[in-house]
């Protein structure tokens, strides 16, 4: 006869084996297969094979000048990483892929030590589906291992101070410098403000807060993070000041360098988005705890609070910077995901209570909108997109798992986030295996750029001629220093090398023999010139011609 607890261990076999698969398919299938989505994951990877090629660990380069954009720790895992695998795309994108790994397992250990299992279990369910997560987790950028160390050493100082594990906090002040090695100072800027905004209106947390030993912590991260900084500023001077300390810092902050930057609500929208199809879930969380103080009745517990409290201040201090993308964000998806498995057990443990009625109103509009975005997804289809039938999966598991949603009401609450995650997992199925091919069919830039370093062989130099967002990835598939170069007079100095090879687009030529340069056209490629979901219409993107040429001799 089976006993209680092997039925136990073998459901939670079963769970976990379910989970894992569910990561694998969301962060590792077919990782390494797109080429690079130019320009910031080229950029990195470029540098990272300069610094494996250099042997110089501590001083990032880019096309053979000092990088000064970001500090170098990312590289050095990126570095470790291709390693292994070889200079390639799988390479680039393991250390993000990894790191969210790492987030997924900090939400689930946060959740149990303060929550309990369940909530711990779909809070890092839900995380594991988000799109946000799986965007950034492929893109071979530092901003989710920036994430994995910022939150992971902000969920160890919360259960540190909650309760009183004072052993926590000294691995929490080592992830931070960790965090100020990945993108700065912002790590501590972050985390700085929460710490003052929570023990400004949080009763609950101030004392266990300030119990903490903020000052040997912060003694620890200048100890671990501060010589890498005083070393590029010994080795390059003013130049790693105003490279790194004005530019990319302050004055990116204060003065965007681009125009047209969004406004103040550019955050708030997407987040909206982006935690679809949760968003009225956390609306109604907050007109809970609203009416909750207006009436005068407990608000949210210690965690909860601070939970929302990093949510603000992440999303307060990107709205106020003057220069904004949106996956500048993230850091708050782990927190708004607890903060949904704390709302989905009190509605699930109290399903009438009265001060849990915006909770309930979020959960019953979750189904409507899977329905909505799989009818959404259906028109396109009809109207719009040219993929392969299978993709008709999609739109129909949506509206199915939407349909059962509904139709079960409020005694579905319970099972909502897994049906969901079943949702998002066929999403991935279609997305990753139907729909990124379909783009990658038309993205030419890599092969070119390789047949132009092969044709051109190891003694002639090579260079890109108004390549704009994709000289990044010609300088990768290259695996070469490479000329890049914005106007007919520079390309005149460069010609000067006899027979110099150079990518362009037929603009970019023709442009070039008006001027009076005399080449020849070696190779051409129709291509996208933007990575954009125009590549999916049924009518096509406009291409673009790229062509390899050379100088007559």
């Amino acid at each position: 006869m089976r006993t209680y607890s092997t039925l136990v261990t073998r459901q939670t076999v079963v769970r976990f084996t379910l989970w894992a698969g569910l990561a694998w398919l969301v962060l590792f299938w077919r990782l390494g297969e797109p080429t690079f989505w130019d320009p910031d994951e080229a950029h990195y990877a470029v540098t990272t094979r300069e610094l494996l090629a250099s042997g110089d660990w501590l001083a990032p380069m880019y096309n053979g000048r000092p990088f000064f954009d970001k500090p170098i720790l990312f590289h050095q895992l990126q570095a470790l990483a291709m390693l292994a695998t070889g200079p390639t795309e799988t390479g680039a994108r393991l250390v993000p892929a990894l790191s969210a790994v790492a987030l997924i397992g900090t939400v689930l250990w946060l959740g149990r030590r303060l929550a309990g299992a369940d909530v711990a279990n779909v809070a890092a369910l839900l995380l594991t589906v988000s799109p946000a997560l799986a965007a950034l987790a492929r893109y071979a950028i530092l901003d989710m291992l920036f994430t994995a160390f910022l939150f992971g050493a902000a969920a160890l100082l919360t259960v540190a101070a909650l309760q009183s594990r004072p052993r926590l906090e000294y691995p929490a002040y080592f992830l931070i410098a960790l965090a100020v090695l990945t993108k700065g100072p912002l790590a501590l800027a972050l985390l700085g403000l929460t710490f003052l905004v929570a023990i400004t209106v949080s009763h609950d947390a101030r004392r266990a807060l300030l119990a903490l030993r903020w000052r040997s912590g912060l003694l620890v991260v200048v100890a671990v993070a501060a010589p890498w900084f005083a070393y590029m500023w010994m080795r390059f001077g003013d130049a790693f000041v105003q490279g790194y300390v004005l530019n990319e810092n302050l004055l990116l902050f204060s003065r965007p360098p681009y125009a047209n930057q969004p406004g103040w609500t550019f955050y708030l929208q997407i987040v909206a988005v982006g935690m679809l199809p949760w968003t009225p879930v956390l609306i109604g969380r907050l007109y809970d705890w609203t009416r909750a103080v207006v009436r005068r009745r407990a608000g949210p517990d210690a965690l909860e609070t601070l939970l929302w409290i990093w949510v603000g201040v992440v999303a307060a201090f990107f709205s106020a910077s003057q220069f904004k993308l949106d996956h500048y964000v993230f850091p708050v998806a782990p927190a708004l995901c607890l903060v949904i498995a704390l709302a989905w057990r009190d509605v699930v443990a109290r399903p009438t209570e009265d001060r849990y009625l915006g909770v309930r109103v979020g959960f019953t509009l979750v189904g409507p909108i899977l329905i909505l975005g799989g009818l959404t997804l259906a028109v396109l289809f009809i109207t719009r997109f040219g993929l392969p039938s299978v993709a008709w999966l999609l739109p129909v598991a949506w509206i199915a798992i939407g349909g059962v949603l509904v139709a079960g009401g409020p005694r579905h609450v319970v099972r909502a986030p897994a049906l969901t995650a079943l949702a998002f997992g066929v999403f991935y199925l279609v997305a990753i295996g139907v729909v990124l091919p379909v783009i990658e069919q038309q993205k030419v830039v890599a092969e070119v750029a390789r047949w132009t370093s092969t044709a051109a062989g190891a003694s002639v130099p090579v260079c890109g001629y108004r390549l704009n967002r994709w000289n990044n990835s010609l300088l990768f598939y290259a695996g070469r220093l490479v000329s890049l170069l914005d106007s007919p007079e520079q390309f005149r100095d460069a010609a000067k090398a006899q027979g110099l090879f150079c990518l362009t687009t037929k603009e970019g030529f023709d442009e070039l023999t008006r001027a009076g340069l005399q080449l020849n056209v070696l190779h051409e490629r129709e291509g996208l010139w933007a990575t954009s979901g125009r590549a999916l219409w049924r009518t096509g993107p406009q291409l673009t011609t790229f062509v390899v040429v050379r100088t007559r001799e």
